[in-house]
């Protein structure tokens, strides 16, 4: 059949007349397949003026490619996997394995996907289109806000016109996140997540955030090819309505910021008199200002108040000319909680007991005694640490309560520090589902193989928050620090690094159960 030519009824009714027309148009894509099937009809059957035989013929023929309707009336149309895909709703699509449209035009294609709101589509593995005309793709993701976008690895965008990327980031209302582990995902025009984790907890953080008001953070430090000098744009006073500029805002190395600032005025703000060259001169009686070197008795000098003059002058209390009180400078000398007990029990290592993970001791490497070393030449993409677990001597988890943790660190040259480097303590809830690092940070830029003392004061917020569960070293990627007189303590103030309570204890016993020998050995008379 070279010469196929197909025609229907007119007097159908718009539904059915919009379905022929499709078939028609797919008809043109199969031309091959077409002339293949009608290979052999009688002719008569060809020209029937109802066309209802052809139609049953090329819907049984093309089924496979054009899908299934799974309710007529709805045009709800289903592909592939008849049995366990799922098409419920007014012009919803589902095609692929095991996916789910069941929201009037939604649309779900690949695996496991759902899509259940209006106009919605979800595609890849696992994926899930909840909101208002939203959209997830990739694996894992979750588009739940209107007009929203999540793409990448279990990323979720749960705020109205929001897009998430990346891994296991967050966007709430109109917000662009993207790299991993978000912390902000409110009130900000986009963020840049720097964080990590696993199935088991995660920790967020953000590298850069920018907000509507144009505040823009960044946690690390900012470089430029170019050098340090960043100018802005050259403008006059007519085109920025005469007020104060910066020509020129320079950024030195150390991170000090200098502008300077030129002051304009309109042309038309400028009296004619200014403007010309010879321009005339006034005495000061004229202008109503002082002569020079004109002095003033006190007696010229009006609206002084009587008590100002008189010998004897009035006292007044530092609450009343709004100074602070005894009481106040007391109650501030209060509030300055000073610890002094070490609650960490081998803090550099001596007794080599407790400290879990690949450490490295170095005698008399330390300010004073020995230091702890972690080291990583191999980065795996998870974050490298060692610590003491249970190591400690904390009771009060309350909030309000305050806690510093301190110590010397050093950057190791011999090892690349390819990122940052902490000593950091990990508090918990009893849950274990928040956690909280009270961090002291290296960065790449630190200097190297020189001891400096870091210290970092946490106060608890949280009610949730029950333990600490350790002391840690720890390493982004490949690097390598040292660690020595780590000390936490309770209290807003760090003090001079001590051992704890406990060491010193267990010192005197041991020493104490030695004598006791030696002496027990000289009264039965054996060597000493």
């Amino acid at each position: 059949m070279d010469n196929l030519n197909i025609s229907f009824a007119p007097d159908k009714s718009a539904e059915e007349k919009g379905r022929i027309n499709a078939v028609e148009d797919y008809l043109s894509l199969l031309t091959e397949r077409i002339k293949f099937c009608f290979n052999g009809i009688d002719e008569s059957i060809a020209q029937k003026s109802d066309g209802e035989e052809e139609k049953q013929l090329i819907y049984s023929t093309i089924a496979d490619e054009v899908g299934q309707f799974t309710n007529t009336d709805r045009n709800c149309e289903v592909f592939n996997d008849y049995e366990n895909n799922v098409a419920s709703a007014y012009y919803s699509h589902a095609e692929g394995y095991m996916t789910t449209a069941n929201a009037p035009y939604s649309h779900a294609e690949g695996s496991n996907t759902v899509a259940s709101n209006l106009s919605c589509h979800a595609e890849g593995s696992g994926t899930t289109a909840s909101g208002n005309c939203s959209h997830a793709e990739n694996t894992g993701c979750i588009a739940s806000g209107s007009n929203s976008h999540a793409e990448g690895y279990h990323t979720i965008a749960r705020g109205e016109h929001s897009h998430a990327s990346g891994s296991h980031t967050i966007a709430g209302m109109e917000v662009f996140a993207l790299g991993r582990y978000n912390k902000k995902a409110e009130d900000v025009a986009l963020v840049v997540g720097n964080g990590w984790g696993n199935d088991s907890h995660e920790y967020r953080s953000d590298a850069l955030t920018l907000d509507y008001s144009g505040n823009l953070h960044i946690s690390g430090k900012l470089t430029a090819d170019g050098g340090v000098g960043y100018v802005l744009p050259s403008a006059t006073a007519d085109t920025l309505g005469g007020v104060m500029i910066g020509d020129n805002i320079n950024v030195s190395d150390s991170g000090t910021i200098s502008v300077n600032l030129s002051a304009y005025l309109k042309a038309d703000e400028i009296s004619d008199w200014a403007k010309a060259e010879s321009k005339p001169v006034y005495t000061a009686e004229e202008v109503g200002a002082a002569e020079k070197n004109h002095t003033h008795n006190m007696s010229d000098i009006t609206d002084i108040p009587e008590w100002t003059k008189t010998e004897n002058k009035p006292a007044y209390t530092a609450s009343e000319v709004g100074a602070a009180t005894a009481a106040d400078i007391t109650a501030a000398v209060n509030a300055v909680e000073i610890g002094g007990r070490n609650l960490l029990y081998d803090s550099t290592g001596n007794i080599k007991n407790g400290w879990s993970g690949t450490t490295v001791i170095n005698v008399g490497g330390g300010i004073s005694g020995n230091s702890l070393a972690i080291s990583r030449t191999g980065y795996s993409g998870n974050a490298r640490y060692f610590g003491i677990s249970k190591r400690h001597f904390l009771t009060d988890f309350n909030v309000g309560t305050s806690y510093t943790l301190s110590a010397w660190i050093k950057v190791r040259s011999d090892v690349g520090l390819d990122a940052s480097g902490y000593v950091m303590a990990r508090f918990r809830s009893a849950d274990d589902k928040k956690l909280y690092a009270l961090s002291l940070t290296v960065g790449v830029d630190t200097v190297k193989d020189k001891w400096l003392y870091y210290e970092k004061t946490w106060t608890i917020n949280d009610s949730d928050i029950a333990k600490l569960e350790c002391v840690a070293l720890a390493l982004d990627k490949n690097g390598m620090i040292e660690a020595c007189n780590i000390k936490l303590e309770k209290g807003t103030k760090a003090t001079d690094w001590s051992p704890a309570v406990e060491e010193n204890t267990e010192r005197i016993a041991s020493l104490e159960a030695r004598v006791a020998a030696l002496e027990a050995m000289a009264v039965s008379g054996g060597e000493v």
